[in-house]
């Protein structure tokens, strides 16, 4: 299966999350939206075990598919965790 999300982290002396999440993927905004607030859910919880930076996520399509954890293990597998 192809990858949903793909990760780029910067250095920055804080922990952030960004989620882009572009109308080709999904055309409604309910559903970018829904897609923005799981990534960070799933990214508060892992934060304890990540280093601080910038963490920038750009969804592909199928990702509004994603659920729970299946997208956990995405996520996890992405940062390395």
């Amino acid at each position: 299966m192809p990858p949903h999300f793909s990760l780029r982290v910067s250095s920055s002396p804080e922990f952030k999350v960004i989620v882009s999440v572009s109308k080709k993927v999904c055309k409604l905004a309910v559903e970018r939206n829904t897609v923005r607030r799981r990534v960070k859910a799933v990214m508060i919880n892992l934060k304890k075990d990540l280093k601080p930076g910038l963490y920038h996520f750009s969804a592909k399509s199928g990702s509004i598919e994603v659920l729970g954890k299946e997208l956990e293990g995405e996520i996890r597998g992405l940062c390395k965790v």
